[in-house]
């Protein structure tokens, strides 16, 4: 039976990329580099594949994020090539780098911060290598965004890999139990689809479901207005896989992103204001405050937290939290890039807690420990310039609305995740929202609309 399921769902798998293939004609060969980058982010290590994919018992407590954790010729390779194939394409797409560079200054000098940062970190050879990784990041994204329509390009790759990793989630949990089940230490039942962690498994559910349903109700000329008869079965089947797993993950956080984002993608005329997407930013980006620096406003978000079946713990979070103080690394400037959990201090609230800790479980107080103050201080400026940005753009279209709900859930979900600076599905998505790239607008007519908006870059010269 095993044998046979995995026979039809590679079937399926092969029908809808050849099809996708075949339906988005514009977009060119050069996107499977950031697709095959993005299937791994997703999944797992390209190393862990090689060697059957089968999980180790506590493989929850390493997790991705753990900056101790080994990494074999392959996967250095496989990263080498993705960056190496990335730059060689925008290179021949001529594209400008000043002018690039000039748009995104806010993002410029975060990264240069922790460029900074290797000169104090514990590990200056291992802090550089992973900032590369994370740098390079920018670079496949741009094989996106030089494509003649960067819009078909976006929704090509996030539909190819949920179009592999959904199915091959739901095959592994259903019928490859070694494949797709793990559990923790304590001898609790993950299930982990493709990745290797329950909460990996939220995170791939939440980007790409996201993607896959702005590219379902998207109109396109002659096709009727009614949601029954622009919803392609294939894409319908997959989001019934991706709720599926959203339910079995049990990943609350990834669930309330969701929900939140598709709101802002597909909101209404008069929610799509200007001033409704800012107040919105506000708003989000005031919640990561107003949880770790008061407990006034604890009553607010108890409800919240309870309602999603978790309690003002965060599952444990706040027990990692509570070793976190504002003197545990140098407040100013910090340990140096992804360099804590590695070194004396996190071994420090290791053996403080008894447990694993590859990471604080917060995007904020991460880029505490690596960059201190300064760090929190650049990012910050990174998501309001990009912020406000999107939100004078909401009225453009779905595109900019999509983007506007991809850093409104990433702000979010930093709250009890750590994803900011770290190679992962949604920060590589956070990325793609952030960037500005200037574009030349065209006018198209679509059926929703008298006038709708194609993009090509104008970073290409001719």
């Amino acid at each position: 039976m095993a044998l046979a399921a995995l026979f039809a769902c590679l079937v399926f798998i092969i029908w809808l990329i050849v099809r996708d293939c075949r339906l988005r004609k514009s977009v060119s060969y050069a996107v499977w580099v950031p697709t095959c980058l993005l299937l791994i982010l997703g999944s797992r290590p390209l190393s862990m594949w090689l060697a059957g994919g089968t999980l180790t018992p506590g493989t929850e407590a390493l997790g991705t994020m753990g900056n101790q954790e080994a990494t074999s010729l392959a996967d250095q390779l496989f990263q080498l090539s993705v960056l190496g194939a990335s730059l060689l394409i925008a290179y021949s797409r001529r594209v400008r780098w000043r002018k690039l560079l000039a748009a995104n200054k806010p993002l410029l000098f975060f990264y240069l911060f922790f460029a900074l940062s290797v000169l104090w970190s514990g590990d200056p050879f291992g802090s550089a290598k992973r900032l590369t990784k994370d740098f390079g990041l920018i670079f496949v994204i741009l094989v996106i965004l030089t494509e003649k329509n960067p819009m078909e390009a976006i929704r090509a790759v996030y539909f190819r890999c949920a179009a592999v990793l959904f199915p091959l989630s739901v095959l592994f949990i259903k019928y490859f139990p070694d494949l797709g089940r793990s559990y923790t230490r304590g001898g609790e039942l993950m299930l982990t689809g493709v990745t290797t962690q329950k909460n990996s498994l939220g995170e791939i559910v939440l980007v790409f479901g996201l993607f896959l349903i702005w590219d379902s109700l998207d109109i396109r000329p002659g096709v009727q207005k009614r949601l029954w008869a622009r919803m392609r079965w294939d894409r319908l089947v997959l989001l019934l896989m991706a709720l599926w797993l959203l339910h079995i993950s049990q990943s609350k956080t990834a669930l309330l992103c969701l929900a939140i984002a598709v709101a802002l993608a597909f909101r209404g005329r008069f929610l799509s204001s200007k001033a409704a997407s800012k107040a919105v930013l506000f708003g989000a980006l005031s919640v990561p405050f107003l949880m770790f620096f008061t407990h006034d406003f604890n009553w607010i978000l108890r409800p919240i937290v309870e309602a999603l079946g978790r309690n003002m713990t965060f599952t444990g979070r706040a027990d990692i939290w509570e070793h976190i103080t504002a003197t545990t690394v140098n407040p100013l400037i910090g340990a140096g890039y992804w360099n804590f959990w590695g070194g004396t201090g996190g071994a420090a609230i290791v053996m403080a807690m008894k447990t694993p800790v590859p990471n604080a479980h917060c995007g904020y107080l991460d880029m505490y420990l690596d960059g201190g103050w300064t760090a929190l201080a650049l990012l910050l400026t990174v998501l309001l310039t990009s912020g406000l940005r999107l939100a004078n753009r909401v009225t453009a279209g779905e595109f900019e609305r999509v983007k506007f709900a991809v850093l409104i859930a990433a702000i979010l979900y930093n709250m009890s995740e750590s994803i900011f600076a770290r190679l992962s599905p949604l920060w590589f998505t956070t990325l793609v929202a952030l960037i500005d790239f200037p574009y030349l607008r065209t006018v198209a007519t679509r059926a929703t609309s008298k006038v709708s908006h194609a993009y090509r870059g104008a970073l290409i010269t001719k």
